[in-house]
């Protein structure tokens, strides 16, 4: 094929058709431009799909990452929403009762109030799509930026909430009751101050990581549904 056009060249040159041997190769120069345009328009439009197929597969797991804490969040918000409004009323009843008069109600307290809960959830599908798609910042990426916050913010608050309610409600009540059967050996404890004041601090606590955990399920459940549209397509 090349020896074929180089051929038409020369014939055009030796007949001195120089304004034609001029557009001639005018043409085939365009020819070469276009079959490299096409070449690239078709490599662009694999590497595309390529990507959307990419993207795809990793919004699927980032559902299926994202569906596993909302359930681990679902068996939790009993727990979670009454914990402070517990607290409370706990507090009230060290304020107001003689404590061993109320042995039985002391205990129910204590079985509600003992518990520590940490927060913690998988979340290397979301980060790794907050990172790649960092060049488009979608509002699709800023919901799930805004997801990620969240859950970081509410596993520390978590966290250092359980650490103040071992060090002031936990480890003081170790000497005083069994914690397998909750048989109370001294009720002392119970009529300080400080114990009173440490419940106060702890209910103050529970009430800031209920409304932290609030946030993090109901965005958890918007980054749900918007993927499940996102999916759609």
């Amino acid at each position: 094929m090349i020896n074929f056009f180089r051929k038409i060249r020369k014939n055009m040159l030796k007949e001195g058709k120089v304004t034609s041997y001029l557009l001639y190769a005018l043409g085939e120069i365009l020819l070469v431009v276009i079959g490299i345009l096409i070449a690239l328009w078709i490599n662009n439009k694999s590497e595309n799909a390529k990507a959307l197929d990419n993207e795809k597969i990793l919004i699927q797991k980032l559902e299926e990452e994202n569906k596993v804490n909302l359930n681990t969040m679902k068996t939790n918000i009993e727990y979670r929403t009454e914990l402070p409004s517990i607290l409370e009323d706990f507090s009230q009843f060290l304020a107001s009762q003689p404590v061993e008069e109320k042995n039985d109600l002391l205990v129910d307290f204590l079985d509600e109030t003992l518990q520590t809960s940490t927060y913690s959830y998988p979340r290397i599908n979301l980060t790794n799509y907050i990172n790649l798609s960092n060049s488009y910042y979608s509002d699709f990426t800023k919901e799930l930026t805004i997801l990620n916050d969240y859950q970081k913010s509410l596993e520390q608050i978590s966290e250092k909430g359980a650490e103040i309610k071992i060090e002031n409600f936990i480890t003081p009540l170790k000497s005083e009751i069994d914690f397998n059967s909750l048989q109370i050996a001294s009720y002392d404890i119970f009529k300080s101050l400080e114990f009173k004041n440490n419940i106060i601090l702890i209910t103050s606590v529970e009430e800031e990581i209920t409304r932290q955990f609030d946030q993090t399920y109901n965005q958890a459940k918007r980054v749900d549904s918007l993927i499940a549209e996102k999916l759609k397509y």
